[in-house]
């Protein structure tokens, strides 16, 4: 999804943002930081960047992975955002943010979250879009602690360069150029030449035979 753009899904209002179904269990919320920079700057292009979020809980339990094995399949899914938004949107993932979530002039975006979807401690999908640089911020798991939080918890993502957009080179037209090599005649020029020559040989040896024959005679 482009920033700015909001989705057509329906949602409950829950707080101060909207969520895709009524909380189960424990009716708390989380507050989440995102921190979009790295080693402490801003990362240029980033400036517009804004998230989704998608509710993995379900996915997470039926997949039965470990914490570290759904993060890594999740991370291996990625090859570039339009590859990784049609994988999520085949995978149906339920979205839990009405709105893209934005980030402020600091480079951080703030949203509070479901402790538990499905009387559990939730797993949230966390991807990013809008970046205009040459980095681009990865997707990322994010897995409720054990424990309800008492703090705010700060999430850090990674980057990679923007892989290019694969561009497929026309074939070159051929063009026939008269070649500046001598040519070498064709088969049946040379069989006609041979015939020709031979003919008049023969017709060269008939007259001299002819004419030798009439000096005999005037003799």
């Amino acid at each position: 999804m482009i920033c700015g753009e909001e989705s057509q899904s329906y949602f409950y209002f829950a707080g101060p943002f909207f969520y895709s179904k009524p909380v189960s269990g424990i009716e708390a919320f989380v507050s989440i930081l995102i921190d979009t920079k790295a080693a402490g700057e801003r990362v240029a292009g980033t400036e517009a960047i804004c998230f989704d979020i998608f509710d993995l809980t379900d996915w997470s339990q039926k997949s039965q992975q470990s914490e570290k094995d759904v993060k890594q399949f999740w991370l291996n899914r990625y090859q570039s955002k339009r590859q990784f938004q049609q994988y999520v949107q085949k995978a149906a993932l339920p979205k839990v943010n009405a709105r893209p979530l934005m980030v402020d002039t600091d480079g951080v975006a703030r949203i509070e979250l479901p402790y538990q979807q499905q009387e559990q401690p939730a797993v949230y999908l966390l991807a990013a879009s809008g970046e205009m640089g040459t980095q681009e911020f990865l997707p990322m798991v994010f897995f409720m602690p054990k424990e309800f939080p008492s703090e705010t918890l700060t999430l850090y993502g990674k980057y990679q360069e923007q892989q290019p957009a694969e561009t497929v080179e026309e074939p070159k037209k051929l063009v026939n150029k008269p070649s500046k090599e001598k040519q070498l005649p064709q088969t049946n020029e040379v069989s006609n030449n041979v015939l020709l020559g031979g003919l008049l040989l023969a017709l060269i040896g008939g007259m001299g035979l002819a004419y030798q024959k009439q000096k005999q005679e005037e003799k």
